[in-house]
């Protein structure tokens, strides 16, 4: 897990100055610094306060509560987060369905798992047609899932407190495209 990258995006959707943070997990700001820089991994102890910090109902942001309604969702969908400049999507949160049957239950990054090639390059395209800078409303494609069936994905894009990029994507029965076809932004003022 990229802790650097974790903990600084909990602090910012929260608003907190690494101070502010140090206090409520019980370390000091020095450190909080040198786990946003990535020179510290977190003991168990300072992980488990980080993941009841964000996980409190008083002190999730918007963000967190729509990681957690995609954890507990009965359908199969997830958040990624865009990271392609590093060839990376970190899977932020996953329903039980689509880890159980679509991306594996250890699968902490879209990258992970070679059956998930077609998902990367959905996702790489999405970022090339401008998912970062707002140019993309939404997109379908279809998928042909590790275990064989066909399903079209549903793409999404999100931005958290912090201005992080992220893609949900759900699934649902094939509709019959063969291609990823992605909605630009300006769709909607050109139908507006």
């Amino acid at each position: 897990m990229d802790w650097a990258s974790r903990v600084r995006t909990v602090r910012q959707r929260l608003h907190l100055k690494q101070v502010a943070l140090a206090q409520l997990i019980g370390v000091s700001q020095t450190y909080v610094s040198r786990l946003e820089a990535g020179s510290v991994t977190p003991p168990d102890d300072i992980v488990a306060a980080l993941e009841r910090l964000s996980e409190d109902p008083r002190t999730r942001s918007p963000f967190d509560d729509l990681l957690a309604l995609v954890r507990f969702s009965p359908f199969a969908c997830f958040v990624a987060r865009a990271l392609p400049a590093d060839g990376r999507f970190p899977v932020e949160a996953a329903s039980m369905s689509m880890r159980e049957t679509y991306l594996g239950t250890g699968c902490l990054d879209l990258t992970d798992d070679d059956r998930l090639a077609e998902l990367c390059a959905h996702a790489a395209a999405l970022h090339e047609a401008g998912l970062c800078e707002g140019r993309v409303l939404a997109a379908t494609a279809p998928w042909t899932a590790p275990k064989g069936e066909t399903v079209t994905l549903h793409y999404v894009p999100l931005r958290d407190g912090a201005g992080g990029c992220f893609i949900h994507a759900s699934l649902s029965a094939p509709d019959g495209s063969d291609r990823l076809r992605i909605t630009p932004a300006d769709h909607l003022s050109a139908t507006g």
